[in-house]
């Protein structure tokens, strides 16, 4: 009888040596082959911000179309109505650019044999540029998303897990009707287990983020205010670094263009961090990795990678988007030196050779109360805290971990390259002012723009503002709101001040747009 449980003993302990040595091997083909070059790693790769499985995200908005066409089915698309940039079918499962698919768990980073489905770099900072109603729009590598309303899609994304419709066998059923294939029992059982550790998660966060929101809140600026194109960066920074919620929470901030890295000092609008790889590693965090999956080397590789790509990056030409539109040499000339003399010192200029010269006080932190433009952002709750919290967040140890000296508290905003300025519209840290006109103060800067997937300006540089709302620009912009305000970076001069001088602002409009 001994004998016999012995053997039987060994036998289940060879079952489970033989599965473990299975489950080892096959584990070793979840982890996808990682992008070959810095582009794909770019467009494609993981930042640790895995969210769902791939078939759930796939049929999500199917489920729930009042979440994810807020503004109704004729406006179109999950895609178009959130600011999306279409992906190419057949390519990465014909997702947006910037929404990638992975074999990562979400915050722990181990292999898993269901893909998952996050965001990378390429989500925020690529964008279309449309000249015109109907135009399929040029797209941008590492350009700001000025449409983009990430914010809003998470909100959707919450409110929908939260649903009590939302079952696996309703998943399974929405993926076999779209698709005419059945999904595996791998997949079920990695969905069911999914969605119960997901709404766990979500109902832990409430007392520190209210319950989502959903609907046509998701567009009203009364609910959220950030809108397209813009997120609320310190409030979430503060939220994963301590579970608080700062208030004041630090406002909106414009979602910028990465062109040329190399010419940065320091990065954020503040100048508040030194290394790229831990402000990429920030916005990673904001967005749902965690500190324990930023280790893995396929994601911090990407982490790496991506900015490999945008350290030398080009942004285009205002003449290569707008062959149609003549520059005049004459006004450029001019515009030179207006430039010169009011701007170069702080954004330096190109040389005509591919090189920057840098101006006097460029990568200088400019004291708030001196460029007089909105104080929201460097003037929260812990801002004075946010170098050490930071620091202290990453474990000794850390590949990511930041040197103490290289992150602090700014208190201004620093003074950076101006490539390509016409794609950085809109314009100021907030987003505040729609076009180059009006930043110049050539035009008076308007207090409400309506926001959403606005068409190009090519004559004011910027963005196309309609005089009222509509299903494509759909967001109201107030910018008497807190952290909204559109005053300040007065130069030349404010307008129609003293000094003022409609010609020489109209030549500084030419040469912007030849940078």
């Amino acid at each position: 009888m001994i004998r016999a449980l012995q053997i039987v003993a060994i036998a289940v302990s060879g079952f489970f040596l033989a599965a473990a040595l299975v489950f080892v091997l096959l584990e070793k083909t979840w982890a996808v082959k990682e992008p070959a070059t810095p582009e794909e790693h770019f467009l494609y790769g993981s930042t640790g911000t895995e969210l769902m499985p791939l078939p759930v995200f796939q049929v999500l908005p199917d489920i729930f179309p009042e979440q994810f066409q807020p503004a109704g089915k004729d406006a179109g698309d999950w895609i178009e109505q959130f600011g999306f940039v279409r992906g190419k079918e057949g390519v990465n499962e014909g997702l947006p650019l910037g929404v990638d698919v992975s074999y990562y768990r979400p915050k722990s980073g181990t292999p898993t044999p269901v893909p998952f489905v996050g965001f990378n770099c390429a989500a925020c900072h690529t964008a279309k540029i449309r000249r015109f109603p109907g135009d399929e729009g040029v797209t941008v590598y590492g350009m700001g998303n000025s449409a983009i309303d990430l914010v809003a899609f998470g909100e959707a994304v919450k409110t929908s897990i939260l649903d009590p419709k939302l079952t696996p066998d309703l998943i399974a059923s929405t993926y076999e009707a779209k698709f005419h294939k059945s999904l595996g029992l791998t997949d079920k059982a990695m969905i069911a287990f999914w969605l119960q550790g997901a709404r766990k998660g979500i109902r832990a966060d409430l007392p520190l983020r209210g319950w989502p929101l959903g609907g046509p809140q998701l567009r009203d600026s009364r609910y959220l205010p950030s809108g397209p194109g813009r997120n609320e960066p310190m409030k979430e920074t503060i939220r994963f670094l301590i579970d608080q919620t700062p208030a004041p929470t630090g406002g909106s901030s414009e979602i910028p263009s990465l062109y040329h890295q190399e010419r940065r000092d320091w990065a954020q609008y503040d100048g508040s961090v030194r290394d790229p790889l831990t402000r990429n590693s920030l916005a990673a965090l904001g967005v749902g990795a965690s500190v324990y999956n930023l280790r893995v080397p396929g994601i911090l590789h990407t982490l790496q990678q991506s900015y490999q790509y945008l350290y030398g990056h080009d942004g285009p030409k205002y003449s290569e988007i707008f062959p149609d539109h003549k520059i005049d040499a004459a006004r450029v000339q001019r515009g030179s030196l207006v430039y010169r003399q009011y701007c170069g010192d702080c954004h330096g200029w190109p040389d005509g050779s591919g090189q920057w010269i840098k101006g006097k006080r460029q990568g200088e932190v400019v004291p708030q109360p001196e460029v007089g433009t909105d104080d929201a952002r460097v003037n929260f709750r812990y801002y004075n805290e946010s170098g050490q919290l930071i620091y202290d967040f990453f474990p000794d140890g850390h590949p990511l971990k930041p040197k103490r000296e290289d992150v602090r508290a700014g208190h201004g905003y620093i003074n950076y390259a101006l490539e390509s300025p016409f794609t950085r519209a809109p314009y100021l840290h907030n987003g505040s002012i729609a076009t180059l006109a009006e930043l110049i103060n050539l035009k008076p800067r308007r207090s409400v723009l309506y926001r959403g997937s606005n068409l190009y300006d090519p004559v004011d540089v910027g963005l196309l503002i309609p005089n009222k709302p509509d299903a494509k620009d759909y967001f109201v912009l107030d910018t008497t709101a807190y952290g909204n305000g559109n005053k300040g970076h007065d130069y030349p001069w404010t307008y129609k001040g003293k000094g003022w001088n409609e010609g020489a602002l109209l030549d500084l409009l030419e040469y912007l747009k030849t940078l």
